[in-house]
């Protein structure tokens, strides 16, 4: 009988299921079919007895005795058939390991029985492997249940590792968690809208003294020293821009170095003391500096500088402080400001400071750090001259343990406002700003900085002016400067210091002055010392504009230049000279109303030139109603007209138009204008008719001062017809005329002529 698929039956058992077979085995029971069919081509239909012992010696199990087993094998009929498919095999996985596999010794013996020696050594007792006892992620931490070291407290990271009191486990890490509304700052759980140590963020800290109010610093001690300035109008210098810059915008600041000012072009740089100027290439909208150090900075949100749409300002970006270009320096601010596009702010240089005024309310910005103090509402004045930009620029001031921001108030007044309180005062006053709406200090030069358009006290005429006048600091210990050197403990100007002319300790003689480093005479207002006399260089021939340089013969000093003599050119169209309205003229005065043939004496307000001689402030002018004016007299002729020149009296004569007339209602306006000293004398004839025949002249004669200069300037000269023209010296030898022919012509409207002394 084949015994083999019996024999597979019992090592699949005992492959499968080794204990449940062990005992199956001794128990004396069957075993499932191995699934492969017998071979039974060549049995018989008996094969005799079925029932087959097999000895205990031939089935060891281990080490334990096993008592025989009859083993059914049952006829071939009993075999059965093969089994279904039954698909793929199920993965039973690694199987588990038994340990010692049994014994299943040799083959089925069908000999005789074994008679040899049972084993009966110990049983086998090694421990069974029984394989993880928990799954991932879980880990085993000793006994208890498993845990997952990601989020035990008890197991953070590892078995063993305890989380403290108030920690969480977070991804395999001890974290402090905080319930809303607060944050873990630096280990605790904080409130970042009151905490004044993270006021906004963490480690935002506020001002000593400062509250933090939804998420905002207000309040505080104010840091930083003493800073107090005072204006004045001396020493001024002012420079045309225009052309560095285009029409004004507005935004000023200044470094250590450079005045720096916007306008619609490019913003300009200009030297601190000759105001020498070139582009920036390009504008900068939001000017401001430390005025304690000269550094330079645009306000920023982030690293894009400020325009004058405004913005939220979470930054100051550094500029060079000599080209104005922009650097990698950056000033992040411990919270941001918001600014709106309108003209509602306000920017403040400061020392160590800046202070922002801005959709009513105040900032302080202390530098360098960048922290920032709320300072609560606050508004700009409404009473302020608006710049064509975003906003304004002044000063800001600390004393007294209050700030205080200085702006232009008006034409005439620069106004000084206590932050926050908002109450105003007077800082200096002026007789003309003009529109200026932007200034601020150099420290270091000891001046303030401006910018106004045409006409001011600082500059006549222009269109875009920057300029610079002293001013006074009070508060820090500031370096001399740059035009200074320290003399015995204090900034000396070596050009003007009488004890240290040229040199410290060198002390100039008493009565003397120091001029340009040299000791001379003290002399007064106007005049300079020239080789041991004060002279005035506007007039003296010995020293014409400096000392040493003399006129030669003929000529005389006028306004710093020879020139002049006792002769005359004639110009009779000359460029630029003005009819001159002396009627409409401050401090006219008007003569000879419906005067015939008579005259009025009155006197001239300076000196000037007439012939080659000095004509001194005082001497006497006879106008006649006749149509000219005679020199050095006070009761001249009335002649109705006459030749020149002529040994004959009237003598010495300025005769725009010597002709016997009648004057009308408004007879004759006398004015001086113009500032000395370049003042214009000015006898106006208005509405004069002939004495017969009909006409209405317009004309004057226009003495200029110091030049010796005289104009003769024609209005309307409705039936104008010929009457004596031009200039008689005192003799009556010497003339000169306009005229073509002789010295009678006809004089047209709107003609000029000019008489310029000449040797």
């Amino acid at each position: 009988m084949d015994r083999r698929p019996a024999l597979r039956g019992i090592a699949l058992c005992l492959a499968l299921l080794p204990l449940s077979c062990a005992q199956q085995l001794i128990d004396g029971g069957s075993f499932p079919d191995s699934g492969v069919t017998p071979d039974t081509g060549d049995l018989p239909a008996d094969v005799g007895d079925p029932d087959v012992k097999v000895a205990p010696e031939d089935v060891p199990v281990g080490e334990k005795d096993v008592a025989p087993v009859d083993l059914d094998v049952g006829s071939p009929e009993d075999i059965p058939a093969a089994p279904e498919d039954l698909g793929t095999p199920m993965d039973l996985g690694e199987p588990l390991d038994s340990g010692t596999p049994i014994d299943l010794g040799a083959p089925v013996d069908t000999g005789p029985p074994d008679t040899g020696p049972v084993d009966t050594g110990p049983p086998d007792t090694g421990p069974v492997d029984t394989g993880p006892r928990c799954l991932s992620p879980l880990t085993e931490c000793g006994p208890g249940p498993c845990v997952n070291t990601q989020t035990s407290a008890a197991h953070c990271g590892g078995c063993g590792r305890t989380c403290a009191t108030g920690q969480s486990c977070v991804a395999g890490a001890c974290t402090l968690v905080c319930t809303a509304p607060t944050v873990v700052c630096g280990g605790a759980c904080v409130n970042t809208q009151t905490d004044a140590a993270h006021c906004g963020m963490c480690g935002r800290a506020c001002a000593t003294g400062a509250r933090c109010t939804a998420g905002r610093c207000v309040g505080g001690v104010i840091p930083g020293a003493s800073f107090q300035v005072s204006l004045s109008a001396a020493n001024c210098s002012t420079v045309e821009h225009e052309v560095v810059t285009g029409d004004d915008r507005g935004g000023i600041a200044v470094s250590g170095s450079r005045l720096f000012y916007s306008g619609d072009t490019s913003t300009g740089r200009f030297d601190l003391q000759t105001l020498v100027g070139e582009s920036v290439g390009r504008t900068y909208d939001a000017l401001v500096s430390n005025l304690a150090t000269g550094t330079l900075y645009t306000l920023a949100n982030g690293s894009t500088p400020l325009t004058q749409t405004g913005g939220t300002v979470t930054s100051l970006m550094e500029l060079n402080p000599t080209t104005g270009g922009l650097t990698s320096g950056l000033v992040n601010l411990s919270q941001p400001i918001a600014l709106p596009a309108t003209g509602s702010v306000g920017i403040f240089s400061g020392y160590e400071r800046i202070i922002l005024l801005g959709g009513g309310r105040a900032w302080h910005i202390s530098l360098p750090s960048g922290a920032v103090i709320d300072l609560g509402p606050l508004a700009l004045p409404a009473a302020r001259i608006a710049c064509d930009n975003w906003a304004i620029w002044g000063v800001a001031e600390f004393f007294g343990g209050a700030l205080y921001v200085d702006y232009v108030q008006n034409a005439t007044t620069i106004a000084r406002m206590r932050v926050p309180e908002g109450t105003v005062a007077t800082l200096a006053s002026f007789t003309a700003l003009s529109d200026m709406c932007s200034f601020t200090v150099s420290p270091l030069w000891r001046r303030w900085y401006f910018h106004h358009e045409l006409t001011s006290q600082f500059r006549s005429g222009g269109s875009e002016t920057v300029g610079y006048c002293d001013a006074t600091i009070t508060g820090p210990t500031l370096p001399c400067r740059p035009i200074d050197t320290l003399c015995s403990g204090a900034c000396t100007n070596l050009q003007t210091s009488a004890l240290h002319c040229g040199m410290c300790n060198r002390a100039c003689p008493a009565g003397e002055t120091c001029n340009a480093g040299v000791c001379g005479l003290a002399c007064p207002a106007g005049q300079t010392a020239c080789t041991g006399r004060c002279v005035d260089l506007n007039t003296d021939s010995a020293n014409c504009g400096a000392c040493g340089r003399t006129c030669i013969g003929g000529q005389w000093c006028i306004a710093g230049a020879c020139g002049g003599g006792p002769h005359y050119a004639v110009d009779g169209a000359p460029v630029g000279v003005a009819y001159i309205d002396a009627c409409g003229a401050a401090g006219s005065q008007r003569i000879l109303a419906f005067t015939d043939d008579g005259g009025t004496s009155v006197t001239l307000p300076f000196a000037t030139r007439w012939w080659g001689a000095a004509l001194s402030a005082g001497t006497p002018m006879y106008i006649s109603s006749n149509g000219n004016v005679q020199v050095n007299t006070s009761s001249g002729s009335s002649s109705l007209g006459g030749i020149i020149p002529s040994v004959g009296s009237p003598n010495n004569l300025m005769a725009p138009q010597w002709r016997d007339l009648l004057q009308s209602s408004s007879g004759v306006c006398v004015a001086t204008v113009g500032t000395a000293p370049n003042r214009s004398w000015v006898a106006q004839w208005v509405g004069a008719n002939y004495f017969t025949g009909s006409a209405t002249l317009n004309f004057e004669v226009i003495v200029r001062e110091g030049s010796g200069v005289i104009d003769l300037a024609y209005g309307a000269m409705s039936g104008s017809g010929n009457a004596t023209i031009g200039l008689e010296n005192p003799t009556g030898t010497e003339a000169v005329s306009p005229c073509p022919s002789g010295n009678s012509c006809t004089a047209i409207s709107n003609s000029r002529v000019r008489f310029t002394p000449i040797p």
